[in-house]
């Protein structure tokens, strides 16, 4: 009989030092891919050296890099490894981890990664969807809504306007997109709400988790923070500090990613 190959599931997050967020977002993204991948061996592992430092200072939580992942399953004879991002757009993090993927490729009979949360056309229209839909309890007259995501310099930057324009065709003209460290981020805010009046504004991350952007870039009291950008401006803000991870809908496409790697490894 033929031997089974060992196969195992690395989820691959940026990471947090928050401890509520991550136990209400990343773990149980983690979890619930764990689930639906019951026969594979788990693993997980953060992009940010900052992020793994402190949580094994502060809390003695060891997580692994990337790299140290991959070379503990080869290590151990994985020869099957679904490697799932849990990124929002392709950008520099996501590709310095593809890279890093690469490095490892030609160990493993199989190494596939799955895809960040934005990138076919059907992930910007579901996302709109299932946002459009949690997000309404916060929709009442003269109140947008504006979503707060990373920014990046990368050209993936263009997500983020691709986002705004499947919330138009959703029919949520009240959702606005914008970013804390896109290129003229800044400039970006003035445009955003230019040729709109509303009274009230609530800001949600559009971010996995709710950690350090959301606490201090989104909902801050420092003068740079968007909240405060917008109360100077005269607008009432109300922030609701929830993780793209809180939301089921978002988690399944995660795990949607996930299952169409794992079909692309029964095929090679």
């Amino acid at each position: 009989m033929e031997n089974k190959k060992k196969r195992a599931v690395l989820v691959i997050s940026f990471g947090t030092s928050h401890r509520e967020t991550r136990e209400r977002t990343l773990d149980v993204i983690e979890q619930e891919i764990r689930e639906e991948f019951a026969d594979w061996e788990f693993r997980r592992a953060y992009t940010s050296p900052t992020i793994i430092r402190i949580l094994k200072e502060r809390e003695g939580i060891v997580v692994e890099s990337v790299e140290e992942a991959l070379w503990r399953l080869w290590q151990e004879g994985y020869q099957m490894v679904l490697a799932q991002s849990t990124h929002v757009i392709h950008g520099y993090e996501y590709d310095r981890m593809k890279a890093t993927i690469a490095r490892y490729r030609e160990k493993f009979d199989t190494l596939v990664c799955g895809e960040p949360l934005l990138t076919e056309e059907e992930d910007y229209r579901e996302v709109a969807r299932i946002l459009g839909r949690e997000l309404e309890s916060c929709c009442r007259p003269g109140t947008d809504r504006i979503l707060v995501g990373h920014g990046t310099g990368h050209e993936a930057n263009i997500s983020y306007a691709r986002l705004q324009q499947a919330f138009l065709e959703e029919g949520y003209t009240d959702i606005l997109v914008g970013t804390v460290e896109a290129t003229d981020a800044r400039e970006d805010r003035e445009r955003l709400l230019q040729n709109r009046r509303p009274h009230r504004v609530v800001l949600v991350p559009l971010l996995v988790v709710a950690g350090e952007h959301a606490c201090r870039d989104i909902a801050g009291e420092q003068e740079d923070s968007w909240k405060s950008w917008l109360l100077h401006r005269g607008y009432k803000v109300e922030c609701l500090l929830k993780g793209l991870g809180e939301y089921a809908g978002i988690r399944q496409i995660y795990l949607r990613h996930a299952k169409k790697s794992e079909k692309e490894m029964d095929c090679s």
